[in-house]
């Protein structure tokens, strides 16, 4: 895929029409694959240049080979004060030296200028010691205590003889270093082993003796046995000092219930019959006799029956409020309650005794350890600082004697700590440079330059061959559009009143070119993103200052934008006009002075039919009324509506973007154009024209009588 000529990438009024187009990246990648096939020659010549190329250096190159050695470094760590220091700085640097030592510093060492002299002079080598190191490289293993020694040679076998030397060497060396260091520690530990025995016997001496002073050997077990008994004391208290309050409380309910209680009951009594029951019974029995008398002799009614009745109402109910037997003698006995209740208050009274005692001897008690508490402190600090003088007395001493048993074995046997695991054999030397990862690598390198180079070439031919737009596609550029949207504030004010003077001159020249024929005109482009809608709206407002009346006509069904440029409604217009729902002059609308639009209207499932069969009727109404009716079609990559729109107007413009728009898709559209028979294409119009104030000089002003879209007035 290849662009037309180079210009601007900016919009010429708005960021119109430019979506990202889905699947960029797979058409890129096709693109690439395509200029590959395209160019293969170079292609091809470049990749197999390149790797002949190394290959040639590789084979060229002299050889080298490389053995290696592998060796284990460090010693068994001894015992002794690890971790800490001692009262003695000379002490404290032999334990740090005789600790194991890092990968990284023995393979430094390892890399000397006397390891190396004495490997020359042993094996006569034609070089010099600085010479052979650089031939020498030793490297640690991460995260362990191996080594790999590496000697680069021009032969194999000379090759592992001296990786073989070296580190014979290197062993020797750590030998020797051990024998004088071994020599330097005896002659200290001879003088400080007294020393040290001395003090150690001193501290352990002060720390017996404060132990017997203050009864205990163990610091804290002796604060454990203080806070425990102290904390037993207290539980004691805390606990009779409840109790004491339960029995209280006890005694106090006990007394309560005594002062509302008896001290004697009643324990026998004799009945008699009630008197007085047997008196009202006697007046009964005459009553009821009176009265069988009088109802015998008078009626119901009279006074003597009613009176009789009444006092027999009078003594039956005395009769049944009176008892039939009363107390005759009461005889009284202690309450066996009362004597309980006074049997539980005494107890009460001796428990509360009891606990008031043992909490007097408990508080004595703890009064007589708050003194031992108190000097606790103080004392586990002492007994601490003895007992660490003592310690560290006992590490030094014990440090110096395990140093001087280990000076002595190292001056009997100067073991090294150095130890070869893996000698150097000429079996397993590499040879460097290799052909195979070389020639890998250039193939893959060479590619890529392949690629590099054949996309230059191409962007560069592409550069130079987009100038002569009209001879790549047939057709003549009667309109360059320059771009003005641009942050340089100097250039801005040419730039807009190139880009109106563009679209005047473009009016004029198809005036000028179809004065008599041309009344309808389609602006096509072949991809979306072209500016074909800002160009027909532009062109549509330079046109009515030429003409009276003008029509723009939005025929993109699919994705209208005209009604977005015009900032006018979209309720109504061309498909409904197509339709029938709607007449020609109800969906138009009016927009500045002798420019109307119609917009697309309401969505179509198919607008290909609407298109085909009542566009050239639409056409043919309007320019009863108007002078010019420019139709924005849709692009013409992916759909056939812009086709059929270009075979009912007079005249057709082919809008094509500056570095934007497919070149191999503008040449399928302006083919197809001619395979279908379409021979009203007027030309080609270049948007987005760089703009150069060079070229016009003081031709433009700030001003113009157009305004346009996101241009000047």
């Amino acid at each position: 895929m290849s662009h037309l000529t180079p210009y601007a990438r900016a919009h010429v009024a708005g960021n119109d029409e430019r979506p990202q187009r889905p699947g960029s990246d797979a058409a890129d990648l096709l693109h690439l694959l395509a200029t590959v096939r395209r160019r293969w020659r170079l292609f091809v010549a470049i990749a197999g240049g390149f790797v002949a190329l190394i290959a040639l250096a590789t084979l060229l190159t002299p050889k080298s080979y490389t053995t290696t050695v592998r060796l284990m470094a460090g010693r068994p760590s001894s015992e002794g004060p690890r971790g800490g220091d001692t009262a003695l700085p000379v002490l404290n640097a032999l334990v740090l030296q005789s600790g194991e030592q890092s990968s990284e510093t023995l393979a430094e060492l390892a890399q000397q200028r006397d390891i190396a002299s004495s490997v020359v002079d042993t094996l006569s080598l034609p070089t010099s010691p600085q010479g052979l190191l650089s031939h020498v490289s030793v490297k640690p293993i991460v995260n362990t205590p191996l080594l790999n020694l590496n000697v680069s040679w021009s032969s194999p076998e000379r090759s592992a003889q001296i990786a073989n030397a070296f580190a014979d060497a290197f062993i020797d060396q750590e030998r020797n270093f051990v024998k004088s260091e071994a020599v330097a520690a005896l002659g200290f530990l001879s003088k400080e082993l007294p020393r040290a025995e001395l003090r150690m016997r001193q501290t352990s001496a002060r720390l017996a003796a404060f132990q017997s002073a203050h009864g205990f050997v163990d610091a804290a077990a002796h604060e454990q046995e203080v806070i425990t008994r102290m904390g037993s004391i207290d539980q004691r208290i805390d606990q009779l000092t409840v109790d004491k309050s339960e029995a209280a409380t006890l005694l106090a309910n006990v007394n309560g219930q005594l002062a509302s209680m008896s001290s004697t009951i009643d324990s026998a009594q004799q009945f008699a019959p009630d008197p007085v029951a047997a008196n009202l019974r006697a007046k009964l029995s005459d009553t009821q006799t009176q009265l069988a008398d009088a109802q015998g002799k008078y009626t119901p009614s009279h006074p003597v029956v009613i009176a009789l009745l009444r006092q027999r109402a009078s003594l039956l109910a005395l009769l049944a409020a009176q008892p039939s037997s009363i107390v005759s003698q009461t005889t009284l006995a202690p309450n066996p309650l009362y004597q309980s209740l006074q049997q539980q208050a005494s107890g009460y009274r001796a428990r509360i005794d009891g606990e008031q005692a043992q909490l007097r001897a408990l508080l004595a008690e703890r009064t007589s350890h708050v003194p031992a508490m108190n000097a606790l402190p103080s004392q586990l600090m002492e007994f601490a600082t003895i007992r660490e003088d003592a310690a560290r007395a006992a590490n030094v001493y014990n440090a110096l004697a395990q140093k001087n048993s280990d000076a002595l074995v190292a001056k009997m046997t100067a073991i090294s700590d150095i130890l070869v695991v893996q000698p150097a054999t000429a079996d397993s030397a590499t040879r460097t440079p290799s052909l195979v990862i070389n020639l890998a690598v250039a193939l893959i390198v060479g590619l890529l330059l392949a690629l590099a180079v054949v996309y230059v070439v191409e962007m560069i031919e592409h550069r130079s061959a987009s100038a002569d737009v009209a001879r790549r596609l047939g057709l003549p550029v009667i309109a360059r559009i320059p771009d003005f949207s641009t942050t340089n504030r100097r250039l801005l004010p040419w730039a807009q009143s190139m880009t109106i003077e563009a679209f005047l001159h473009l009016c004029v020249t198809l005036r000028l070119k179809n004065r008599r024929t041309l009344r309808t005109l389609a602006i096509v482009s072949p991809c979306r993103g072209d500016g074909k809608s800002t160009v027909s709206y532009n062109l549509a407002k330079a046109m009515s200052t030429l003409q009276t009346r003008v029509l723009l006509v939005d025929a993109d069904l699919r994705r209208p934008t005209l009604h977005e440029k015009a900032a006018c409604p979209n309720v109504i217009g061309l498909s409904d006009v197509l339709r029938g729902s709607t007449s020609l002059g109800d969906a138009v609308q009016t927009i500045a002075a002798s420019l109307d639009i119609l917009t697309s209207g309401a969505p179509v499932s198919n607008p290909v039919v609407l298109l085909e069969t009542r566009l050239a009727e639409l056409l043919k109404c309007a320019q009863a009324s108007y002078e010019m009716i420019i139709v924005d079609a849709p692009a013409m990559a992916n759909v056939t509506d812009g086709l059929l729109i270009a075979t009912h107007v007079d005249g057709t413009l082919l809008i094509v973007a500056a570095n934007s728009t497919d070149e191999r898709e503008a040449h399928n559209v302006v083919a197809q154009m001619a395979a279908l028979g379409i021979d009203n294409v007027l030309g080609i119009v270049a948007n987005r024209d760089t703009a150069r104030v060079n070229d016009y000089g003081d031709y433009f002003t700030r001003s113009s009588g157009v305004s346009l879209t996101g241009g000047a007035a």
